[in-house]
């Protein structure tokens, strides 16, 4: 594939604790710990060089052990980083503590690097985020950084928004939007609808081009100016489903920058997300 894809986003240094037994507040719990990349952007780069794109991730680095070893991640995943704004600030890191089962029972996240990708940084970069095909931003974004990339770019916009908490962010550009990945919740939160479906069909016509509401197991709503529609998906996991929206959300991007209909975009969303669970599933299984 010839595509060229920029993410503009986070980056994440993720520590998982997941306790042998029920968690003891106030004491040492025996359990196993891991070390991963994360960020809802550099999650979504991650996906969108699986599926084939040239990748770009423009996002901000730091200098410290935790930078080090994401960009070293970012090198084994094809995720190109030479446009990366370098700082000698700590890194973004989301520490969470897990049951036995994989509930999480708390977390702590210090995500202040992210304000570093400033409209300064992106005007620095604006002519290299200009060779893209298409571009993904997430919510983390600052108002002002997101106005900046809506006002100076001119092909297919994706957006995740991350959380209901962060999403109003992205309601002055929906108009600019090709495609949009929004779970359940966040479409109605944004919308007042008391239903995917609903949800769906005002984002369409807010002026999304391309509205595809991830629903888990059941599958997806998405509608466009011509039609809305259901998919389900042909399987149900049971294993981790970490990633798969941000699969589902690199598909999305790349049938909007195929300029596909949105049922035909959400379908390629739903296939990547499913290959990603089928490689999770065979993975747990050994």
């Amino acid at each position: 594939m010839n595509l060229k894809a920029a993410v503009i986003g986070g980056m994440n240094f993720d520590v998982v604790g997941i306790s042998e037994s029920a968690l003891m507040m106030r004491d040492s719990n025996i359990g196993k710990i891991r070390f991963s990349a994360g960020g809802v952007g550099r999650n979504i780069a991650e996906q969108l060089a699986r599926l084939g794109a040239q990748t770009s991730l423009f996002t901000c680095v730091s200098d410290d052990f935790a930078g080090k070893m994401l960009k070293d991640d970012a090198r084994i995943k094809n995720i190109d980083l030479s446009h990366a704004r370098q700082s000698a600030s700590n890194a973004s890191v989301y520490l969470s503590i897990h049951e036995p089962g994989g509930d999480m029972a708390l977390a702590v996240n210090d995500m202040s690097l992210i304000s570093e990708i400033t409209p300064e940084y992106l005007k620095s970069v604006l002519r290299e985020i200009r060779k893209a095909d298409v571009v993904v931003v997430d919510a983390n974004l600052s108002p002002e950084s997101l106005a900046f990339i809506f006002e100076n770019v001119d092909c297919p916009i994706t957006a995740d928004p991350v959380s209901c908490a962060k999403i109003d962010r992205l309601k002055p550009h929906l108009m600019r939007l090709s495609a949009f990945k929004p779970n359940a919740m966040e479409a109605m939160y944004l919308t007042g609808a008391d239903n995917p479906h609903l949800a769906a069909s005002m984002l369409a016509k807010m002026g999304v081009k391309r509205v595809a509401v991830s629903m888990g197991n059941a599958g997806c709503v998405y509608a466009d100016e011509n039609e809305i529609g259901s998919i389900i998906p042909e399987k149900v996991y049971f294993c981790q489903a970490n990633g798969a929206g941000d699969a589902m959300c690199a598909g999305l991007t790349l049938g909007a920058a195929l300029n596909e209909s949105a049922k035909e975009a959400a379908l390629r969303g739903m296939r990547a997300a499913a290959k990603l669970l089928d490689e999770r599933e065979k993975s747990e299984k050994g």
